[in-house]
């Protein structure tokens, strides 16, 4: 505990130092200045998270308890050291500030005088466009019983989604073919199985299959080039039965060859009085504009230029600021006139990124691990958050509710796009647009937080992040290539991610250079057996990974600070549950559970106190025959769960469902037979008792 709470302390004095901004006035000198000491700061926390984690993991290797205590003398001492180095450079910094007569108060990005303190989500709309959304959807419902190809050209962030769709796909500059054809199979078609083994003309030959006397309407989003068009084109049949194909792009030249028959739509730039009510709707939740901010709101929207995706994310950054701070953007912006609209796009979105909150900041260009144009699920996106160390606890909010205030922060500024929804209204998943994803990599790439290895098949080897690179991602297009990492490039790397349909064998090899990793979702990855190589990343806080099997002798009580596990089995594998080790009794720390299909064994063998896994709020997978009053009463604070089985499994353990009584925080329940359906004869409903908190609601 003394650890934590210096290791909090230090992020404390770190945090209270890199809020800290300077106008853009004439004062580079003296800015200069301060940002090298805030940049000090910073070096010094993370040399210090560094060596702190690194101790601690020898501490958990360490087994005689005599050099256990000799190392946490020296990790006390270590640590002391750090937060003196801090207050020393704090201390000059305050200085600094105060020679300037800078006051404090002015240069913290938050304000308690703004426009508005939060915006309602205002999904799918196309303000300032009524007559380009009457003849697209004109054209959309056309009485042409043949396909129609309707292209839509204009600069990135002018074409919104506001109507539903059968399938949607996002092209984007680096779009495959093959993930095109499995989005299409899988989202809008609802193909199930096993489809990693088959081949893209295959697939192809089954999309077209699939659409052959259907009547379909595809949103081809971001499209790049005729050769990406003439990719896919084959796969959409006519049928004429008044299909149709929607297709975005920023290229004239690209919407002239895909359209048939009729000419490309090409998007207009917003006019004044439109660009003047979206600003003001994503600014103030209203057409209308307080006075005291009318004449600085004009400035800005005039520098805009009328597109949309730069009025609204810009909306978004000032609807929570002060009148100082938007004469502040609006003077930043207004150097920016000159340049041509993607430069003056991207300096603008540059600069809206500039100005969030420090506790923001970080949070937003975490979404640069993911892949360009990806569904992002927001329960993941929660857990990573979490895991990396980017929440920060606030009074006695939990983390995943800090963390879904953040996101919701992120979406009020339209940094973020709601891309689905459950049945109660809370987000599923969301999506980041082209221009901010590569904003995020450029700014996180930049601080040497993120490096982003694209694989393609064009590709003759792995190029290596800078030294000290934070977060790792790897994606492929299903290309094959050997990676090899090494000690010096990834000591500090925190997180590992590949979005990648291959295997690399000899990436087992160099986990162990991770010393440091917190992060590692291989779940796109296959593997026949759980990897040993893993075992040696104690440290690590979110593991995902897909398997046919875990060993039942596997070590995982020395992943004394796992939040989240997460075993995927291949579909060929679904008949059998996963026996998870004993040792996942004493994974204390542990948050979030799942495993398609799992068999948990009691712990009454490893310990005495009958070990309970507290901080576990949901478990997802469970097979039946292992949901009894001693596993339950040993998970007993979770607030969702999850019971998959073969129909056979259910009946054979008759008293499962009345054990759930012993779940007494239980909140959501989701069963499911696997593949076979469970709505026959002879299943009963539990009685309510069962449910505390469910039959209280």
């Amino acid at each position: 505990m003394a650890a934590y709470a210096a290791v909090i302390s230090l992020i404390g004095n770190n945090t209270s130092v890199s809020t800290i901004s300077l106008g853009p006035s004439g004062e580079s000198q003296r800015t200069f200045a301060i940002t090298l000491r805030k940049e000090k700061v910073k070096d010094l926390a993370h040399e210090a998270e560094d060596q702190i984690e690194s101790h601690l993991q020898q501490l958990i290797i360490e087994k005689d308890e005599h050099n256990r205590t000799k190392a946490n003398k020296r990790l006390l001492e270590m640590l002391q050291q750090t937060i003196e180095d801090v207050e020393s450079v704090k201390k000059v910094l305050i200085k600094q500030i105060k020679n300037n007569n800078l006051k404090p108060g002015s240069l913290s990005l938050g304000g308690s005088s703004s426009p508005r303190s939060h915006v309602s989500m205002l999904e799918n709309d196309m303000v300032g466009y009524n007559i380009e959304q009457d003849f697209i959807r004109s054209q959309l419902m056309g009485y042409s019983s043949q396909l129609e190809v309707i292209s839509i050209a204009g600069m990135g962030g002018m074409v919104l989604s506001f109507f539903g769709v059968r399938g949607w796909i996002t092209m984007s500059k680096d779009y495959t073919l093959r993930k095109m054809l499995l989005c299409l199979l899988q989202d809008a078609i609802g193909v199930k199985g096993e489809l990693d083994k088959v081949s893209d003309g295959d697939l192809a030959d089954r999309l077209q299959k699939s659409l052959k006397s259907r009547r379909y309407l595809i949103v081809v989003d971001d499209i790049w080039s005729t050769e990406a068009w003439d990719d896919i084109r084959l796969c959409f049949p006519e049928n004429n039965n008044r299909s149709r194909i929607l297709l975005t792009t920023r290229d004239m030249n690209v919407a002239q060859y895909a359209s048939s028959p009729k000419d490309p739509f090409p998007m207009r730039f917003l006019e004044p009085e439109e660009s003047w009510n979206l600003f003001c709707q994503k600014a103030f939740g209203k057409k209308d504009c307080p006075n005291e901010f009318d004449n600085v709101a004009k400035v800005v929207v005039e520098s805009c230029k009328g597109l949309p995706l730069m009025i609204s994310v810009v909306a978004g950054l000032l609807s929570s600021k002060t009148l100082d701070e938007w004469m502040k953007v609006a003077q930043s912006m207004s150097l920016l006139v000159n340049l041509d609209d993607y430069q003056h796009c991207s300096r603008v979105l540059a600069l809206s990124y500039k100005h969030l909150p420090s506790h923001l900041k970080t949070c937003f260009l975490y979404f640069g691990v993911f892949p360009k144009a990806r569904e992002i699920s927001v329960k993941k996106l929660i857990r990573l958050w979490v895991a990396e160390g980017l929440i920060e606890l606030k009074g006695l909010e939990g983390l995943e509710k800090v963390a879904a205030n953040l996101l919701h922060d992120l979406i009020d500024k339209n940094l973020l796009v709601v891309s689905r929804r459950n049945l109660t209204g809370s987000i599923k998943a969301c999506r980041i647009h082209d221009l901010l994803h590569d904003l995020c990599l450029r700014e996180a790439e930049g601080e040497r937080l993120l490096y982003s290895y694209v694989i393609y098949r064009e590709s003759f080897g792995p190029e290596f992040p800078p030294e000290g690179c934070h977060w790792m991602s790897v994606c492929s297009d299903g290309t094959y290539r050997h990676i090899h990492f090494d000690d010096v490039t990834h000591k500090k790397t925190r997180s590992l991610h590949f979005s990648a349909d291959e295997l690399w064998p000899d990436l087992l090899f160099s986990l162990g250079h991770f010393k440091l990793l917190r992060v590692l979702d291989l779940e796109a990855v296959g593997f026949s057996y759980f990897p040993s190589e893993i075992l040696h990343l104690v440290g690590l806080r979110y593991l995902a990974l897909t398997a046919y099997n875990v060993p039942e002798d596997l070590a995982l009580a020395d992943f004394w600070n796992l939040e989240t596990l997460i075993v995927s089995q291949p579909r060929l594998a679904l008949k059998r549950s996963v026996s998870l080790p004993i040792g996942i009794w004493q994974v204390y720390q542990l948050r979030y559970l799942r495993c398609t299909s799992m068999f948990l064994y009691p712990p009454r063998n490893i310990s005495a106190k009958h070990p309970i896994l507290e901080n576990l709020l949901n478990v997802s997978g469970l097979n039946p025959s292992c949901c009894t009053k001693e596993i339950f009463e040993r998970i007993r604070n979770v607030k969702k769960s999850g019971v998959l089985g073969g129909a056979d499994e259910f009946f054979d353990e008759p008293e499962w469902l009345d054990n759930l009584k012993h779940l007494h925080e239980l909140e959501a329940l989701k069963i499911a037979a696997g593949g076979y359906g469970l709505l026959c004869s002879g299943f009963r409903l539990p009685c309510a008792d069962s449910f505390h908190k469910i039959s209280k609601s």
